[in-house]
């Protein structure tokens, strides 16, 4: 499993490069076992050190977590615990999966995402001038799955085809706390 860790504001030492590597390999193996490939990445922001631990467990199937504390091992310890809780929580979701396949097979969409400053007169301080473009894809889903998919990667919201209906739907986290559903073949009463 490669495991790439980098810092931001902050020389990560060969102590602190050792640690990580052997405990997150230590999590990961006991619940998932091999894995695709990790990113760690350790930051530091005034006095807190933050830990964001991107680990790529299967096809299409990404864990992403954050932590953050006064001390950069107890924030990588924050993170993993979050991971270990999150794979945990899922983990009999993704056996079954994998024990019982759909019979079809899982379609994907290819997609390009964009993150573009929106009109020339946003220019202010507080405008994004950031402008990326991404390959992804969208995923054939149930959406239980799709919502388990966005609480395992930290994402606010998915983009995916209900496998039920072959329709595109969105899941998003509303501010309350819930999980919203939007289901555009669904008729308003």
């Amino acid at each position: 499993m490669p495991i790439v860790i980098s810092g931001k504001n902050i020389e990560v030492g060969e102590s602190l490069r050792e640690f990580v590597t052997q405990e997150l390999r230590t999590v990961v193996e006991h619940y998932m076992g091999d894995i695709m490939e990790a990113q760690v990445v350790l930051s530091k922001d005034h006095h807190l050190f933050s830990a964001d631990i991107t680990v790529h467990i299967g096809h299409h199937l990404v864990v992403h977590c954050h932590g953050q504390d006064e001390d950069p091992y107890r924030s990588v310890t924050n993170s993993l615990h979050k991971l270990q809780s999150r794979i945990k929580r899922y983990k009999n979701r993704l056996q079954n999966r994998k024990r019982h396949p759909r019979e079809e097979f899982v379609e994907t969409s290819p997609a390009l995402q964009y993150v573009v400053n929106g009109t020339a007169e946003d220019t202010g301080a507080d405008a994004p001038l950031i402008i990326a473009e991404m390959n992804s894809q969208i995923l054939a889903l149930s959406v239980g799955e799709a919502v388990m998919r966005m609480d395992l990667s930290e994402s606010s919201v998915l983009l995916f085809r209900n496998a039920a209906n072959d329709q595109l739907n969105v899941v998003y986290k509303r501010p309350d706390g819930n999980v919203g559903w939007i289901d555009p073949s669904l008729k308003a009463k």
